[in-house]
């Protein structure tokens, strides 16, 4: 695809080597995601939960644009430890904290779980096990960036991710068609993640919430990070 095209009032970074997607190609596809999560949460009483800190550019955008708001939906956030520090990989050891509101404000909720980009999914998977635990009713993923090339879910076994996921569906029926359609751990996350902004290449990516060493996570758009910068060997 064309790389994203820079706006007359966006300056691009000295760290940046390119710009994947713009600012305004970002505002037009977000408004297009939350049109369209909010006619399918109608009716539904959505928690909103953003993963902290990547999310909170795409998860302000995503909230303004729901169009018309579902009745009685609320916002909640978590913390997930995902990339550390100065790591361009993913950690395989992940823990959620949540914030602003107790983990029971997700028993029988329909979730929507808002993240910056999914990578190997590793991360994803466990988040969505905890907000089972937490009783969730169903889950759906919202993500700004879907980096597929990336996916790597070899070493879960797909009966375990069936068995350790949350609903999609409310319909008990088409959620078994669901599982029964599922060739492997990476069919079967993919459902879940029903709202993708853009795919992403394998770039280490930075800006609009997103950040290396947390750094840069204030620019406007998505822009590729420039590899001398986080690799110094």
């Amino acid at each position: 695809r064309r790389r994203g095209a820079m706006t007359s009032t966006s300056k691009l970074h000295d760290d940046v080597k390119e710009v994947l997607f713009s600012e305004q190609e970002i505002i037009d596809r977000v408004k297009a995601l939350a049109r369209k999560a909010a006619a399918d949460f109608e009716g539904k009483r959505p928690l909103i939960v953003g993963v902290l800190k990547g999310c909170f550019m795409f998860f302000s955008d995503f909230c303004k644009s729901l169009d018309p708001v579902p009745q009685g939906a609320e916002v909640h956030f978590v913390r997930a430890s995902s990339y550390e520090g100065k790591s361009t990989e993913s950690s395989q050891k992940v823990t959620l904290n949540h914030i602003g509101g107790e983990k029971n404000l997700l028993e029988g909720r329909h979730v929507l779980l808002v993240e910056d980009i999914v990578d190997t999914g590793h991360t994803l998977l466990k988040i969505l096990r905890a907000l089972k635990d937490d009783g969730a009713k169903t889950v759906t993923v919202a993500a700004l960036l879907d980096k597929r090339c990336r996916r790597d879910l070899t070493c879960t076994l797909l009966v375990d991710a069936i068995q350790s996921l949350p609903d999609l569906l409310e319909d008990t029926g088409a959620m078994e068609e669901v599982r029964a359609s599922a060739k492997t751990t990476e069919d079967y996350l993919q459902n879940y993640i029903k709202y993708v902004g853009f795919e992403c290449p394998n770039e280490f990516v930075i800006g609009y919430g997103m950040d290396f060493d947390e750094h840069y996570r204030t620019l406007p758009y998505v822009g590729v990070l420039k590899e001398q910068v986080y690799n110094t060997s």
